[in-house]
């Protein structure tokens, strides 16, 4: 999924940061909406052979019918490895994301290190074309997970210091009213208060201006006129 160094270190590292997690002896599950054995495979494995055909379903379905925080955060590293390598293709990002944030993940010993591996996730997105996803789910889900570094994101994006971090402004800015549209965001949370006011405020347009004096490929300049547009009107 990422060919970022720093995030690429982060996510090799991810396995010894957490090597005193401890496995956990049981999983409590809903019988309906997951298998036992499935489970005690989870628990039987070593964690990092586990495979994303074994592990997606609890990931997909941890803390709502399955699981709880103590075994989420045992299971976290492989999972975080699974999907930012893009073997685990569901649940995405923002889903994983969201589930570190209900289990309460800055309460962790590892908090320090998976913050460092947020903080480097965003750049990733701004400049690996190959990152799939909706840019703003991502935006939202790392909102949720950790919203003190909302303004911080929102700095890096509004650098354009990428053809990919202009495309991604681009999309957005075409796909209807300039103001949050995720789903998911949290209307009342300091995330989506500080993402609503960037789309509004002046810093977004005087970026987008300050662009065009240093980008000379016709591609992004049509691309940055749309949204200089969408942003006047």
């Amino acid at each position: 999924m990422t060919d970022g160094t720093a995030l690429q270190h982060l996510v090799t590292g991810l396995p010894e940061v957490f090597s005193t997690a401890p496995r956990p002896s049981r999983i409590d599950a809903c019988p309906c909406c997951a298998s036992r054995a499935g489970l005690d495979r989870l628990l039987g494995a070593p964690r990092a052979q586990l495979t994303p055909e074994e592990l997606g379903p609890y990931a997909a379905s941890v803390l709502n019918t399955v699981g709880s925080p103590a075994d989420l955060r045992y299971f976290a590293p492989r999972i975080l490895q699974l999907v930012l390598t893009g073997e685990l293709a569901w649940p995405g990002v923002p889903l994983v994301c969201r589930k570190l944030a209900q289990a309460g993940w800055q309460d962790w010993p590892e908090a320090p290190y998976l913050r460092r591996l947020l903080d480097a996730l965003w750049p990733d997105v701004l400049h690996d074309a190959r990152q799939c996803g909706d840019t703003e789910a991502v935006l939202s889900a790392l909102g949720a997970a950790d919203p003190d570094g909302t303004g911080g994101r929102l700095a890096e994006w509004a650098r354009l210091a990428s053809p990919v971090a202009v495309e991604r402004l681009y999309e957005f800015a075409l796909g209807g009213e300039l103001e949050p549209r995720d789903a998911l965001w949290d209307e009342r949370g300091a995330a989506y208060r500080t993402f609503a006011a960037w789309l509004r405020g002046p810093e977004l347009q005087l970026a987008v201006e300050a662009a065009f004096l240093r980008i000379d490929d016709p591609t992004q300049l049509d691309q940055l006129i749309t949204v200089h547009d969408i942003l006047a009107a």
